[in-house]
This record gives structure tokens, sequence and C-alpha cells, in this order.
């Protein structure tokens, strides 16, 4: 049902408020309305202070919605016309665009909102980002973040690293560095991490090579490589390991990452990671989404060689190939 009206001069009026200089309007199918964008100066007040919506353009920052709504017409996003500093639960931060839970909590905090194309390079929106500080219970780190997620409650629910960025992560097994983030548990213990490299953990099956080649870098809410809340490893993505499985029947079958064409070069060839994930409460394996009983099946966990040349985390105290100058 519509939940706007359009007044004199550009004026809108809302379920949440009037907007003035209102330059565009999409609606969700029912006619509320979902996102708008400005073109004069606008203050939203919300729980995180007084925003300001974008209203201007440029190369940087184009065709943007300067502010979203949910069906009920409350705030869920702001793109900001500036950096500046938020209330966030865990202090004041810089953003330029912010995301909101529909009850009003803060959700998702992005330090830039550029928009990287062939007028605006990704060394350009580097050059304007701020390096944050962070005290975890597992780790301590500086790094240029590109946005932090919140639970609803507050805690941090995920950080996301500029690309280019790397930060040391102490997991369960040791320690593993990211050039993606990570993610906690609403209690604060280390949820996931996607591994910059190869990184050995034990797992039911024996020690495997986490590691996902196709990880996308976009978020750090869900990663390749994660652990239960009392640290044992939950589920990972190896392209260093087959796993041989004789099940209940007693027929043996064999699962290992995927070798594909490279789409661009087709004499290269490239890996997509095997999934296993452990339900130790049913007390199963699932690997590539066939779930396997660790009572009734075997298992035996076998190197996989993939195509090219490439490191294991095994390889390296007998190998200084990567330290030579």
């Amino acid at each position: 049902m519509q939940n706007y009206m359009w007044l004199e001069n550009g004026y809108l009026q809302t379920s949440y408020g009037v907007f003035a200089g209102v330059d565009a309007i999409s609606t969700y199918t029912g006619g509320e309305v979902e996102s708008l964008r400005l073109s004069e100066r606008n203050v939203i007040v919300t729980e995180i202070g007084e925003l300001i919506p974008a209203y201007t353009e440029n190369s940087r920052r184009k065709n943007k919605a300067s502010v979203e709504f949910d069906r009920q017409g409350l705030v869920t996003g702001v793109v900001l016309e500036e950096m500046q500093e938020v209330r966030t639960p865990i202090g004041e931060l810089p953003a330029e665009r912010v995301k909101f839970y529909s009850t009003g909590e803060l959700y998702r905090l992005f330090i830039l909102d550029g928009q990287i194309s062939g007028f605006w390079s990704e060394t350009d929106e580097r050059a304007l980002n701020i390096p944050l500080s962070f005290h975890l219970g597992f780790t301590s780190f500086q790094a240029m973040l590109n946005g932090i997620c919140f639970y609803r409650d507050g805690g941090i629910r995920s950080i996301t690293l500029f690309p280019g960025e790397r930060i040391a992560v102490a997991t369960p097994f040791g320690e593993a560095e990211t050039g993606v983030g990570l993610s906690l548990y609403e209690s604060g213990a280390l949820r996931s991490v996607e591994p910059a490299e190869a990184v050995l953990v034990e797992t039911p099956l024996g020690q495997l090579a986490a590691y996902d080649p196709d990880q996308n870098g976009l978020n750090a809410d869900s990663n390749s490589l994660v652990f239960t809340e009392d640290g044992k490893t939950g589920s990972l993505v190896t392209c260093d390991n087959l796993i041989h499985v004789q099940t209940e029947e007693g027929v043996m079958e064999t699962f290992m990452p995927k070798v594909k064409t490279h789409p661009l070069y087709d004499d290269t060839f490239t890996v997509s990671g095997l999934h296993l994930e452990f339900d130790y409460e049913k007390d199963t394996v699932i690997i590539d989404g066939r779930s396997f009983s660790r009572s009734e099946c075997g298992f035996t966990a076998a190197p996989f060689l993939r195509p090219g040349m490439h490191c294991t985390p095994a390889d390296c105290a007998n190998c200084s190939i990567c330290n030579k100058g």
C-alpha cells in the first residue's frame, strides 16, 4: 500500500517524515517507498546521531539512493553526503554509508562508499581510508577496513578488510593470515576467517589444509574456515586434500577439489575447493552436500596435487623458496 504523498515544491511526505528535494523515488511492488534520491540537504535523526543523506553527485559516487526504507517506512540505509563520525556500539567511527535493522539499531557501517571505475581507482579510494585499531579476545590489529557488521545487541558480527590489507588472527589451531576478514559469535568468540593462504587445521578426519581459491572478498560475514563456539573446526574448504569414503554399503567413493579450465585461458587450469562440514552432535561429516556417519563409514584424507606449481603448509618446514630474494 502506498505510504507516501507528494507535497508542493518537491517535498515528499513519508511515514518516516518529510523530505525536501526528492529527485527520484523507487517503490516496492506493493507501492511502499523503497528508496529516495535527494538533491537538497536533509537531516535524519537516528540512534547513531544526526545523519545528512547524500544530495550531490560526483564521478566517485554516482546514481546512489540517498535513503532506503523497509516496507513499514522505517529507514534501513543512508548514504552520507560526506564522511562523518557516527556513534556505534564500540565508539565513534567514520562512515560514508550505514545500514540499520528495522528496529533502528546499527547493522552495518561502511567506512568508504566510492565506486571503483575508470575515473576512480582503488588506489584513489585507499588514500581516503583511515586505519582503525581493534583489540579482540583472540587478536589485536590496526588496518584499513571496508566495513563492520554488528549484531542487534551491539556485538561485532564481522570485520571486512579493505583490499590489500592483511591481518594475523589467532585461531584455535594457530595463527592464520587473512586478506578478507573475520566473523564472530555473539559471545565474542571467533566464528570464521578467510585464510589468505592454506593453513593446517585439526578436523575429525585428521589435519587438513584449509583454503578457498574462490573467495569473493565482498564481506567477511561468512568465510570458508568456520569454527564452533568451543573452538572445533566446524567447516572448511580445501583445495589441497581429497577424501576417500568407504560408505555403509562398503562402496569406496572419492571426493576431491574440482579442476576446471580457466575462463580466459584454454591452456590454464583452476581449482574450486572441496567443502566439508562437521556436525558434532549428529557425529556426521558432510562432503559437498552429502552426509556420512563417522561411526558407520571409513574416511581417509590424502594430498591433492593441484595443477601448476603450488605449496601446502606441510611443505614449508623443508622449503625456503618464498624467502629467496
